[in-house]
């Protein structure tokens, strides 16, 4: 089979700027049923299949018609996610960040909601796989990042906001273009836009996302590495990658007075950053005595329940005495 065929041909790592990357190769199949002519469905369950195959780690997937009832619920969610934007069921909550010294706002990470059309409000774990499986992440996060930036032109220069980006979409050359015109339109600095991609960034096509990442960070846009310390990335990956700020997990931010380790990997990635000349963000600060020591320690960015949970807009702008909660308007250009 040729996906068998080209992953054998792909065992041995490829040489990319000195460094052995490894690469994996995964398709998915599936058939035109009997008398079909449109190829729209056969080409979604391939998708399907190809996702199948990406979660075993095996070379290929074939579509299965006896997994149609799963999918066929998938299907009705992704289909129900495709009109969400549209309706405006979307929403960003912002969580504030604040400066680990000063105890000042310096800016919030966008956080996305689904109000549903029945009165429920769905967190991203409850769907974006889905959206991530089936493509529908991308005109999800295209709206994000035009939400978030028009929502800073209304906000003093003083403040930023980070969305976060999946894996998959620094890979897209797509991505230039939005946040190019995002910023052009509502004339909204560069560097108060974070994205925040995850170490998996580089798990597939390294040199293409670091030719967009450096070409955002070229824009002025800050890259910000999401979950640090949790992925499997090289340091000689980290080294390369462009990036402005670390964010250390909530994982060994919140245990980090349960257990030497815990508190040992905060201590180092701060240390690693600061040699890197990057700032550090903690997410998951929900006590005092977290926040202090990470501020005795050199954090530079608290993030957590000790100061707010993610907010409607409204009442973060309430919250924090930021201008009216309407949206900022195009400006003419």
């Amino acid at each position: 089979m040729a996906a068998a065929k080209l992953s054998r041909l792909f065992e041995a790592p490829i040489d990319l700027l000195g460094e052995a990357v490894p690469v994996e190769i995964h398709a998915g199949f599936a058939a035109l049923e009997p008398g079909q002519k449109d190829t729209t469905s056969a080409l979604r369950h391939a998708r399907y299949a190809l996702w199948q195959a990406k979660i075993s780690s095996s070379p290929c997937h074939i579509y299965s018609p006896g997994k149609k009832s799963r999918f066929s619920d998938e299907r009705r969610l992704v289909a129900r996610l495709e009109s969400a934007v549209q309706l405006g069921e979307l929403r960003l909550y912002y969580q504030p960040k604040i400066h680990a010294r000063f105890r000042s706002l310096i800016g919030a990470e966008a956080l996305l909601r689904w109000h549903t059309e029945d009165g429920e409000i769905l967190l991203p774990d409850q769907f974006m796989p889905v959206a991530e499986k089936y493509s529908v992440i991308r005109p999800i996060t295209w709206w994000a990042i035009k939400s978030a930036v028009a929502q800073l032109a209304r906000w003093p220069e003083s403040l930023s906001i980070a969305v976060n980006i999946t894996p998959d979409l620094p890979h897209d050359d797509e991505i230039i273009t939005i946040v190019d015109d995002a910023l052009t339109l509502y004339g909204v600095g560069a560097s108060r836009l974070t994205l925040e991609v995850t170490e998996r960034v580089m798990t597939n096509d390294p040199g293409k996302a670091y030719a967009i990442l450096s070409q955002l960070q070229q824009m002025g846009v800050r890259i910000s590495i999401d979950d640090f310390g949790t992925g499997f990335s090289s340091l000689a990956q980290f080294r390369d990658l462009p990036t402005d700020e670390l964010k250390i997990d909530q994982s060994f931010v919140i245990p980090m007075f349960n257990s030497e380790k815990n508190l040992a990997i905060v201590k180092a990635i701060i240390s690693l950053a600061h040699n890197f000349s990057l700032k550090v963000t903690a997410e998951g600060v929900e006590t005092e005595a977290i926040a202090t020591e990470l501020g005795e320690l050199g954090c530079d960015i608290l993030q957590g329940y000790l100061f707010d949970k993610p907010l409607p807009v409204g009442q973060f702008e309430k919250s924090y005495a930021l201008p009216g909660i309407q949206q900022a308007q195009p400006i003419q250009l």
